[in-house]
């Protein structure tokens, strides 16, 4: 006789501590640019607090890393073709933007600080593709 689990072998596992760096680096990094934006900050203090979300991701970054190490070998084929594909998405669009710079029309007026919001969204409709194709 057959059993069948409730849960998928492709269903997602959000690990705490991904979702509790990822949120306090995401504070830290409008705390910080708040604070850059309302006090005027003497040198070297303006480079410190720049700083503190680059040392916070890094700790999110850790999290993740150990969080694919437990997972499982499906698991890990999931990111990692999701991963590329967000990175060749985000090449794509990088590369399309700098053509567009390049036409009759003008510069592309988004800040470099905040091109990065793009990528999760992107790394989000790559990892949903890659799980639909390990089904």
């Amino acid at each position: 006789m057959v059993t069948t689990s409730p849960t998928s072998p492709v269903a997602p596992s959000a690990s705490p501590a991904v979702l509790i760096t990822g949120a306090v680096w995401l504070a830290s990094y409008f705390a910080a640019r708040f604070v850059l934006r309302t006090w005027p900050l003497e040198p070297p203090w303006d480079i410190v607090m720049m700083s503190v979300p680059l040392l916070v991701f890094y700790g999110f970054v850790w999290a993740v890393q150990k969080t694919l190490r437990r997972a499982d070998e499906l698991q890990r084929r999931i990111h990692l073709e999701a991963f590329a594909l967000a990175f060749l998405t985000t090449m794509l669009a990088a590369m399309g933007m700098g053509l567009i710079e390049e036409t009759p029309r003008g510069a592309v007026v988004i800040p470099w600080r905040d091109l990065w919001f793009a990528m999760p969204a992107i790394y989000a409709l790559c990892y949903w593709v890659a799980r639909r194709h390990c089904r």
